[in-house]
């Protein structure tokens, strides 16, 4: 049994993995609009993420399971090919209800994202695990770039059609299917048990020196989400854009993340430290909700859109490079495992919550609710920083 990296096997999954995004990111700045269509309210438009990130959550052990039972490429083969119908369903959609089991659908079904990501712990060592995932984590960074935009110039201006847009996520699903099925072969060796990393993630949430980093993550993963979840309706409220200007602001902000994560945050990383560079993240981030409370006229939103991508281009990165660095021996996976539900976690509830504030107390304000939550969350990222400089200081 080989010991080595085997990358080679990653390109057919990287390209299928960047085909599948695309088709997600091509319908995500079109959703709130649809539902709105539908007749639903602000809130229903931002809870229409939360719908897939529960369902996503919900169904990963079971798709794990699966995949260590009958492997990797069955399972992908399978849920890709229920995510192209969930693309024609959402496409023929015309209720609220349709809508929203449409997407729920599509959650349930997503069990190739985190099949692909254990993909990549299978043919890789634990020495080049950091680089597999950011060949994937390049190929998802390509995806919502390209989305976003065929999404914003396929729905149209004047008379939005939300169907076509769906077709063409439909297409590339299609894409990912063929090249699954064709080019990517199966591990020779499942070296990660979801089951296991689901119970090791468990035991590794309640130790302290990883709620230290935990909180922080999932506040700056919170207020994001919520940001991100109800854009397209405070520029519906406030600057009368619709999805084609949406569109087209997330995939600028999507080359920014790219730069960003492309050649800033390693280097930033390896001058400063991760825990400084997280701070910068958030910083950035507290810096676009403010920003984007301001903002009243079109062109001044490429400001907090740049912000909002440096923000999570290096806080991301540079807090799960920091739990890895700090996991003990034998529980890196476990605690990534464990941040992955962080995360998933805060995709439910950011857009909900997010919502709620803007149909209920005002059009910004869950941008500054966001602002309040992430004041602690910078002392607790200073904290983080002032312990790194100790430990290398006495190490």
């Amino acid at each position: 049994m080989s010991s080595e990296s085997n990358f080679k096997a990653l390109i057919p999954l990287a390209a299928a993995t960047c085909v599948n995004i695309i088709g997600l990111g091509i319908v995500i700045p079109l959703l709130p609009f649809a539902v709105k269509e539908a007749g639903g309210g602000d809130f229903e438009a931002a809870a229409i993420f939360s719908v897939f990130s529960a369902c996503s959550l919900l169904s990963a052990p079971f798709w794990g399971r699966l995949s260590d039972r009958i492997g990797r490429k069955p399972v992908m083969v399978i849920s890709v090919l229920a995510t192209v119908i969930s693309y024609v369903w959402l496409a023929n959609a015309d209720t609220q209800l349709a809508i929203f089991m449409s997407r729920a659908f599509a959650g349930f079904t997503a069990g190739w994202l985190a099949t692909s990501q254990a993909f990549v712990a299978d043919v890789t060592t634990s020495e080049d695990r950091a680089k597999g995932m950011g060949m994937l984590g390049a190929a998802f960074g390509i995806g919502f770039t390209i989305g976003p935009a065929i999404g914003a110039t396929a729905v149209g201006a004047d008379q939005p059609d939300f169907a076509f847009p769906s077709y063409l996520s439909a297409g590339c699903a299609c894409i990912g299917l063929l090249i699954t099925a064709v080019l990517v072969k199966e591990p020779a060796r499942h070296r990660v048990h979801q089951a296991d990393m689901a119970e090791g993630a468990l035991k590794v949430a309640r130790q302290p020196w990883l709620l230290r980093l935990l909180i922080p993550f999932f506040l700056v993963s919170l207020v994001f989400t919520g940001v991100e979840g109800t854009l397209a309706l405070w520029g519906a409220h406030v600057l009368q854009i619709g999805p084609r200007e949406i569109g087209y602001f997330l995939a600028f902000a999507g080359v920014i993340n790219a730069i960003v994560q492309g050649g800033l945050v390693g280097r930033l990383s390896k001058r400063m430290g991760e825990a400084r560079v997280a701070l910068i993240g958030a910083v950035s981030l507290m810096l676009s909700v403010v920003a984007l409370s301001f903002v009243t006229e079109f062109y001044w939103l490429a400001l907090p859109m740049a912000l909002l991508a440096i923000a999570m281009g290096f806080h991301n990165p540079a807090m799960q490079s920091l739990m890895s660095r700090e996991a003990p021996a034998g529980w890196k996976g476990a605690v990534m495992g464990t941040a992955q539900s962080t995360s998933s976690l805060a995709r439910i509830a950011g857009p909900a919550l997010a919502g709620l504030a803007l149909e209920h107390i005002h059009v910004t304000a869950q941008f500054w609710i966001g602002f309040a939550i992430l004041i602690p969350v910078l002392f607790m990222i200073l904290a983080l920083s002032r312990n790194r400089v100790a430990v290398e200081q006495n190490g």
